[in-house]
């Protein structure tokens, strides 16, 4: 007696298309906000690139235009901190052939604010600028909104500063990228706490205070694209009994921010186009970078890393704060 075939449903494979459609970019260009300082260069011996950018000068204040990166920031506190589903509620008419209100818009804004601490030692001012490098300028979609998930906005959300997700077209492999953001006086100590959280991330070594595993069940558990077939096909990486969870690639990605001293000198640097001048400063910035990743043993771990002086960290963030209310 023949036996019935039975067929199972296979998820439809991964493409770079269908994670192009998850960005959410509004054709804003990202150096309207952040100049680069010098052409993105490889950290030598390692798989870590590096942006250099500075805020944008306002030229007429002569001071780095700060409102106007955080007006940038404010705008995307809901794509950042609510899932698109809500999003796409309280766009939505409640009342069907009616059109759509206002109320639920403005509730959610109000949700997404609300998520935030108010500490004035808060990294998530630093989070929030990873989202917007990651996805309006590498195009990595957000595919884990972690803030949606907080139960009280006066606790930092634990696990990676952000995930962000990736398809290499010629292998297929998902590439999911970690985000450590870290905005402190000292360069130094960024790039180095920076990597330590990398390294416990991705690499799991003994005594690591962070664990990969809890945000890969999170995002198995809580993926909410809008999109059914390709969050099967997710789904299917992120079973560890599936042959293709072996075809998962762990990458790294990092915000630096921290307080430059002769940040007066820098701008006069720039708008005389001292090109020498501002390579050596990142060519001894690079070494930091260095140091910690083959500290931490990172050198074989893709990073994309942007590093951005600042005349005060802590002004930033308490702007941010500000704004907050």
């Amino acid at each position: 007696m023949t036996k019935p075939s039975s067929k199972s449903s296979k998820p439809t494979p991964l493409s770079g298309e269908a994670f192009s459609a998850l960005v959410r970019d509004d054709g804003d260009d990202a150096s309207a906000y952040l100049d680069t300082l010098e052409v993105e260069s490889i950290i030598d011996g390692t798989q870590t690139l590096v942006r250099w950018h500075r805020i944008c000068h306002d030229v007429t204040l002569d001071k780095p235009d700060t409102e106007k990166l955080l007006d940038k920031l404010f705008k995307l506190l809901i794509d950042f901190a609510c899932t698109r589903k809500e999003l796409a509620d309280a766009l939505a008419s409640p009342v069907p052939g009616k059109p759509p209100s206002g109320q639920a818009f403005s509730a959610l804004q109000e949700k997404a604010r609300g998520l935030f601490t108010t500490s004035s030692t808060t990294g998530e001012v630093g989070e929030l600028l990873l989202y917007f490098l990651a996805e309006h300028l590498l195009k990595y979609p957000q595919v884990l909104c972690k803030f949606s998930l907080k139960t009280n906005p006066n606790v930092h959300a634990h696990g990676a500063d952000g995930v962000h997700a990736s398809v290499d077209p010629s292998t297929q492999h998902l590439r999911l990228h970690w985000g450590e953001a870290k905005l402190y006086q000292k360069l130094g100590n960024a790039v180095n706490d920076c990597c330590e959280s990398l390294s416990e991330l991705i690499l799991q070594p003994p005594g690591a205070k962070k664990s990969k595993k809890r945000d890969i069940e999170l995002f198995r558990d809580f993926i909410k694209l809008e999109n059914p077939a390709l969050e099967m096909a997710i789904r299917a990486y992120l079973d560890p009994d599936k042959p293709l969870s072996n075809k998962v690639r762990f990458c790294g990605l990092a915000v630096i921010g921290f307080d430059l001293e002769d940040y007066d000198a820098l701008t006069k640097e720039v708008a005389q186009k001292e090109t020498t001048a501002i390579a050596a400063r990142t060519a001894k910035w690079a070494k930091k970078f260095k140091k910690s990743v083959e500290d931490y043993k990172l050198t074989g771990i893709t990073i994309d890393a942007f590093c951005i002086p600042f005349p005060s960290v802590q002004d930033f963030r308490d702007a941010f704060l500000k704004r907050l209310g």
